[in-house]
């Protein structure tokens, strides 16, 4: 079986999809489209696997102290991961360097503050990341990781390293 290459062009919709997934799938079906992939655990450091994968491998992290697994499918060098947890729902879908497709007309590798066109930027110290709000209204689904995570007081200049497409009570 050939392995899906996923639509490094599809627009970043929050809380629904990216590169063609959606969220809410589940990981059998997701399993399928993606095919065959060699799987690391959660003992193995895969820094080195992901900056030389040139299609999707399969990654597992235990969550916590306990037995719980973070199970994801990553491809190339994080251009696409796919995050799933107990639900067996495809909950989080996070775009990087590579991905070209848009969200309000910003991608990976803009300025954050470009943005502030239609959004409050905020940012997120618990996540050390960046929310987005518009008429009051925290935008639900979607965030931002810079190349500094730090708020936009301390450095004003901050390019998007990855965008999240995420529904966290699919978890």
């Amino acid at each position: 079986m050939r392995n899906l290459f996923p639509d490094l062009y599809s627009d970043l919709v929050p809380g629904m999809s990216a590169a063609g997934f959606s969220l809410g799938e589940s990981f059998p079906n997701v399993s399928e489209k993606v095919g065959v992939v060699e799987w690391y655990g959660p003992e193995v450091p895969v820094r080195d696997i992901l900056l030389q994968n040139n299609s999707w491998v399969g990654i597992k992290r235990k969550i916590g102290f306990g037995n719980e697994l973070l199970i994801s499918y990553r491809f190339m060098n994080e251009a696409v991961s796919l995050y799933f947890e107990n639900s067996g729902r495809l909950y989080r879908i996070a775009v990087g360097e590579g991905y070209r497709g848009q969200f309000s007309g910003v991608s990976v590798g803009d300025n954050l503050r470009s943005l502030e066109r239609e959004f409050d930027v905020l940012f997120n110290d618990a996540d050390d990341d960046f929310l987005l709000r518009r008429s009051g209204n925290i935008l639900t689904g979607v965030s931002f990781v810079t190349d500094y995570r730090a708020s936009l007081e301390d450095a004003p200049e901050q390019i998007i390293k990855f965008i999240s497409m995420h529904d966290w009570s699919l978890r």
